[in-house]
């Protein structure tokens, strides 16, 4: 099941324009602003435009000075699989030196006949060449 992830993880990743956050793929709705960190940002409920396991219906917060995500979570469009039944994903970037990159990716999927599974990765902490607010 595992193996079967992450071929699918790599399945997304060539089609990434098919899958990316813009307005060809969803409809944006603002939903709030929220100061709970050193940078105010937005948060947008996002609904995909069709039902594709690659697309998420969900949230994501977008950094208001610089307009960078900052975080997305929500549940897929499509089931991505028959055994899984419910699936919440949460990832979380931030600038890693020059680069604005994932660092926290967090799955929990109710897989049929076997209960709740938790996929965690890329789970950078903070550090002296890591800040979460851009310079």
């Amino acid at each position: 099941m595992v193996r079967e992830l992450l071929d699918r993880e790599t399945e997304s990743a060539k089609k990434r324009h098919g899958s990316e956050i813009s307005r060809a793929n969803y409809d944006f709705v603002f939903l709030r602003q929220e100061n709970l960190g050193v940078v105010p940002e937005y948060v947008l409920g996002i609904v995909p435009k069709r039902k594709d396991k690659y697309l998420l219906r969900g949230q994501v917060w977008v950094d208001a000075s610089t307009f960078r995500i900052r975080r997305i979570e929500g549940v897929p469009a499509k089931s991505p699989s028959f055994w899984i039944k419910n699936v919440h994903i949460t990832v979380q970037f931030a600038q890693l030196g020059s680069m604005w990159v994932p660092v926290s990716f967090d799955a929990i999927a109710t897989v049929r006949f076997f209960g709740q599974y938790t996929l965690a990765g890329l789970d950078i902490r903070p550090s002296e060449s890591l800040s979460t607010a851009p310079k």
